[in-house]
């Protein structure tokens, strides 16, 4: 496998010239990313990794024009939804990578030896088997892997426990109807109308981050095929005769209703501010969110009697949630690319994985460790339902497609003023939401 003698040859020393890999992540926690990058650097002392956090808004265009200048990132982070925007960008994971080893060896007189190793990476199988599922479907395209995970994130339900005893609630909802019973026994509203304490931020679009993954848990909940074979479906069948029973429009309903202030569960409307600032100033008794957002609430309501629950399911046989998490890719402009994969294939093997989850406080994507994530308190709810969380777009603008829903959550939670029949004009907006999002894929 390798060669070694007294003075390196020129093949030898080209191979383990001092070259430096940039990394630019999103989300990841930089701090541990570098520690494995100088535990990486003991084995390949020949590589430096430059690791850059990016604004998630700023990203896209500071990609593009590196691509566009030539002097792109080796090994990006991508969100597993906007995986195809970047598609023809990345390049695929090979089946093996050839780097170098350096050491010294000899007694007596010291000898420097250059092996050259021939890495074995994961397969698609692999993948498929020791991942959950949602890795699969994401990150495998054409039987070809474009990036692995580091961790794994789904929905899950916030609560402020002091709020729920104020009320005289002494557990958690464990189902929908309970939730709305909660909600409604803690949501107060003065006599103009005003909402002084909300039960969930929930109906609005513009003031939830979160809607694009809550409304399509709703959705998908009810029975609703978001997307099939490439085609945006969750239109497909609406008409005038089954309106009222259509699935898509009972999730709709259903979401509103909590900012519809003649519903019994109105609980949140436009004047409120961020959904998460909200629920961290204690004015909030539920937020539905996910893994990555708990250090964000802890730091900002470190006093708060916080607690995590499972998602609510429609049918607890069958259960649904929302994956959220993303990929390490390697840039198909690199010139790097053998180091740049076996970096990637470095930190997200099991035991780098192992210890990032637990150090970050997110679900692991591996199903050999999720029976012991789960004997972790507020990790627990996340763990338990991680199998059965998955995504539905696959797009090229994800941005976009976000806009899309909440521009349809706003105007559809809106009262109705206008000549058209009121039944026609909301189909309308859903088909028209429908065909803006399959225009991005």
């Amino acid at each position: 496998m390798g060669f070694g003698c007294k003075g390196l040859s020129t093949a030898e020393i080209a191979s383990v010239k001092p070259l430096t890999l940039n990394y630019w992540t999103v989300y990841n926690n930089v701090d541990i990313l570098e520690d494995y990058a100088n535990e990486y650097k003991t084995k390949r002392p020949y590589v430096t990794i430059n690791i850059r956090k990016v604004r998630a808004d700023e990203f896209d265009k500071l990609f593009l024009n590196a691509l566009a200048d030539d002097v792109p990132p080796d090994i990006i982070s991508v969100s597993a939804r906007e995986l195809p925007k970047y598609l023809s960008r990345l390049a695929p994971m090979p089946e093996t990578v050839d780097v170098s080893r350096i050491y010294k060896k000899g007694q007596y007189f010291e000898e420097t030896v250059v092996e050259t190793e021939q890495i074995t990476m994961p397969t698609a199988r692999y993948v498929k088997s020791e991942y959950v599922g949602t890795v699969y479907d994401d990150a495998v395209v054409g039987g070809k892997i474009y990036g692995l995970p580091l961790a794994m994130d789904d929905l899950a339900v916030f609560y402020n426990k002091g709020l729920l005893d104020k009320a005289g609630i002494p557990e958690p909802p464990k189902d929908w109807g309970a939730f709305m019973e909660a909600v409604k026994a803690i949501s107060k509203i003065d006599s103009e109308g005003n909402l002084l304490q909300s039960g969930v931020a929930l109906g609005t679009g513009n003031n939830i981050e979160n809607v694009f993954d809550i409304l399509t848990l709703f959705m998908v909940q009810s029975g609703v095929k978001m997307s099939q074979s490439g085609q945006v479906t969750f239109a497909n069948g609406l008409n005038a005769n089954n309106y009222n029973d259509s699935p898509v429009v009972k999730a709709l309903n259903f979401y509103v209703d909590f900012a519809r202030p003649n519903k019994e569960v109105y609980s949140w409307n436009n004047k409120q501010k961020d959904a998460l600032d909200e629920f961290a100033r204690g004015k909030t008794a539920f937020y539905f969110g996910f893994a990555y957002e708990l250090p964000t609430i802890k730091s900002r309501a470190p006093q708060m009697n916080l607690e995590v629950i499972p998602m609510f399911q429609l049918n607890e046989e069958t259960s649904i949630n929302v994956a959220n998490y993303w990929l390490e890719s390697v840039v198909k402009k690199s010139k790097k690319q053998n180091e740049a994969w076996d970096f990637v294939q470095f930190i997200t093997n099991a035991d780098k994985v192992k210890d990032y989850v637990k150090k970050t406080g997110r679900p692991t994507p591996f199903r050999a460790q999720i029976e012991e994530q789960k004997k972790e308190v507020l990790l627990a709810p996340f763990v338990s339902q991680i199998l059965n969380a998955g995504n539905w777009y696959r797009g090229k603008d994800y941005a976009t497609a976000q806009k899309a829903i909440k521009d349809l959550v706003e105007k559809y939670g809106a009262p109705y003023t206008g000549k058209k029949q009121e039944d026609t004009y909301r189909m309308d907006l859903i088909e028209n939401a429908a065909r803006t999002i399959q225009q991005t894929l």
